[in-house]
């Protein structure tokens, strides 16, 4: 049994990491969370008996804290180890369900809210599972880097693919961050809490606006034409013009509106793109 949420401290919390001994394994990105003030964040943005998916069940500290404001918690965790310590810690709650496997990989039930501490070498293709299976809210803790890149705008050095794909589809929110020794091996970077909120898609096919910008953003310095040219050749280009586009604007100046112009203009062109992706 945890302390309450407005009590538990970080001893606490370390105190049950070494009570499990626990040896992060590195390439599963596996960092505990240690400072309650991630844990609250988190929670305090969780509607009252909603369901939630979480993706990387750790020991079960944050499912525990969840399955008290959600009305079912279903969780999903790879590593065994980790899943048998969390089903002690668990234990006695009758709102939570708990998966091993690989959460890119299985089948995710319809939920209100996913969260999860995500671990680093998973966060992108995640959000974009996330876009895909058309989650209502994700609440995510993510390297600040990847947080800067999902709200930044055309022009900025952390604009790409992620940005426009994330932005069309969501609000997003960055609602706190977090230095490295809020985890459990302290990390090499900051952490950010991210609030992903579903919003009507920006664009009707998700898998156009994905092939062009994975061709446009190989060369995000250079040119639009330069870009078309050497790609899908000069109809591409005048098609583009036609759109209404100008074509000397550099890729990564580009904003969503005039991405959808281009998409839809290279419609004609998906096959080629679909090589090149």
């Amino acid at each position: 049994m945890l302390p309450d949420i407005d009590a538990v401290t970080r001893d606490d919390l370390m105190r049950l990491i070494m009570r499990y001994r626990l040896k992060p394994i590195k390439r599963l990105s596996q960092h505990f969370v240690v400072d309650p003030t991630v844990i609250r964040d988190i929670i305090n943005h969780v509607p009252n008996g909603s369901k939630v998916l979480e993706v990387g069940t750790g020991i079960g500290v944050l499912t525990y804290y969840l399955a008290k404001v959600a009305s079912q918690v279903i969780t999903i965790e790879i590593d065994g180890k980790l899943m048998r310590i969390a089903e002690q810690v668990l234990r006695g709650l009758n709102n939570v369900s708990l998966i091993q496997g690989d959460a890119l990989r299985i089948p995710w039930p319809s939920v209100d809210v996913l969260v999860s501490n995500v671990p680093y070498s998973i966060t992108s293709p995640l959000i974009m599972r996330i876009i895909r299976e058309g989650v209502p809210m994700a609440l995510l803790t993510i390297q600040r880097e990847v947080a800067n890149r999902l709200v930044s705008g055309p022009g900025n050095d952390d604009y790409g693919r992620l940005s426009i794909i994330t932005q069309c589809n969501y609000s997003i929110s960055v609602l706190n961050t977090y230095t490295p020794d809020s985890f459990y091996p302290s990390p090499e970077v900051y952490s950010s809490l991210v609030m992903m909120t579903k919003k009507e898609p920006c664009y009707g096919d998700m898998k156009v606006l994905e092939s062009t910008t994975n061709i446009l953003f190989r060369h995000r310095n250079r040119v639009l034409r330069w870009v078309l040219n050497k790609y899908l050749g000069p109809d591409a280009v005048s098609a583009v013009v036609n759109a209404g586009v100008d074509v000397n604007t550099r890729v990564r100046q580009l904003g969503i509106d005039e991405l959808i112009k281009i998409a839809d203009s290279l419609r004609p062109f998906i096959g080629s793109i679909a090589n090149h992706n």
